[in-house]
C-alpha cells in the first residue's frame, strides 16, 4: 500500500487533511458569511476543519459517530466564542471526505463536495456520491455575468441571489454545528476487491469547466492521475486557472482555491 498526498494553499487557506494509521481525510473549511477571525487571525473555516480533523484523528467509534461528535464540538466552540449560532450566517463550517481501511473493505464518509473516487484494476472508476454539486445554480449565474465581462463577480453575486451557505443542511449537508446535519451524513462500506486506488480531495482539485451545466470530467481526472499521480492533476488544474484571474472562462469562486488531496494505492 502506498499513500500519497498534495496540499496546496489558494487564497482562503482553510483546507486541512489527516493521514493516520488506517484513517485518512480531507476537510474544506469555509468561513462564516459574516466573516470571523480569532485573535491569531485564523478564519472560522480553518477552525471548523481542524476540529473535525482532530475528532477523526482520535479514531474512536463509527465514522458517523465521529462526525456527529465533531459537529457538536464545533457548536460548543462557537457558543463559547459568543457566536450567535441561531443566525446561519455566523456559522463556521467544513466539508469532509474520510476513508478508514479495514482488512478487506474500506469505510467511507462524505459531507458535501469533498470527493471520494475509487479506481479499479481495469482503470474504471466510481464516485461514492454523485449528488454533490450544490453550487451549480450559482455558477450558471456566474457564467452569465462572465459573458458580460463583469468585474468582481464574487462581490456582487450574492446581491442577486440568497447565499448558498444559507441553504446548508436544508438542501445539502455541511458540518457547521447544526443538528440537521444528521440527515446529510453519507457513509458506507465497500469491498477492496479489485480496488487499485482510492482518491479523495477537496473541491479545489475538481477540474475547472467552462459550462457549469456540464458534468465534471472525472474521466480526464483519472487519466491524469494514472499518468502522473496527484501532482499531475494539481498542475493541470493550476495551469487552467493561471490565465483566468477573473474566473470568466471557468466559473468558480476564486482564481486559486485551496487543495487537499490523498491517494491510497494498492
Amino acid at each position: 500500500m502506498k499513500i500519497d498526498s498534495v496540499f496546496d494553499e489558494g487564497s482562503s487557506r482553510e483546507d486541512t487533511y489527516l493521514i493516520g494509521e488506517n484513517i485518512f481525510g480531507v476537510f474544506d473549511g469555509a468561513n462564516s458569511v459574516n466573516k470571523f477571525f480569532d485573535e491569531s487571525g485564523r478564519p472560522g473555516g480553518l477552525i471548523a476543519a481542524s476540529i473535525v480533523r482532530d475528532e477523526f484523528a482520535a479514531n474512536k467509534g463509527t465514522l458517523k459517530e465521529m462526525v456527529a461528535n465533531a459537529n457538536n464540538t464545533l457548536r460548543k466552540k462557537m457558543i463559547s466564542g459568543n457566536i450567535d449560532v441561531s443566525n446561519k450566517a455566523n456559522l463556521w463550517c467544513t466539508t469532509a471526505a474520510v476513508v478508514r481501511l479495514k482488512k478487506d473493505t474500506f469505510e467511507w464518509l462524505q459531507i458535501s463536495d469533498s470527493i471520494i473516487l475509487v479506481v479499479y484494476k481495469d482503470d474504471s472508476f466510481k464516485l461514492m456520491l454523485i449528488d454533490y454539486d450544490h453550487d451549480k445554480d450559482v455558477m450558471i449565474l456566474w457564467k452569465r455575468l462572465a459573458q458580460e465581462k463583469t468585474k468582481n463577480i464574487h462581490g456582487i453575486i450574492w446581491k442577486k441571489i440568497p447565499h448558498i451557505r444559507l441553504k446548508s443542511n436544508e438542501t445539502y449537508g455541511l458540518i457547521n454545528g447544526e443538528k440537521k446535519l444528521s440527515k446529510f451524513i453519507m457513509a458506507g462500506e465497500e469491498s477492496l476487491e479489485n480496488v487499485k486506488h482510492i482518491i479523495f480531495f477537496t473541491d479545489g482539485l475538481i477540474l475547472p469547466k467552462e459550462n457549469p451545466e456540464d458534468e465534471d470530467d472525472f474521466g480526464t481526472f483519472v487519466n491524469l492521475f494514472l499518468e502522473g499521480g496527484l501532482k499531475n492533476v494539481l498542475q493541470y488544474v493550476r495551469n487552467m486557472e493561471k490565465d483566468d484571474p477573473e474566473c470568466w472562462k471557468y466559473p468558480r469562486y476564486k482564481q486559486y482555491d485551496d487543495i487537499a488531496a490523498i491517494s491510497i494505492s494498492f
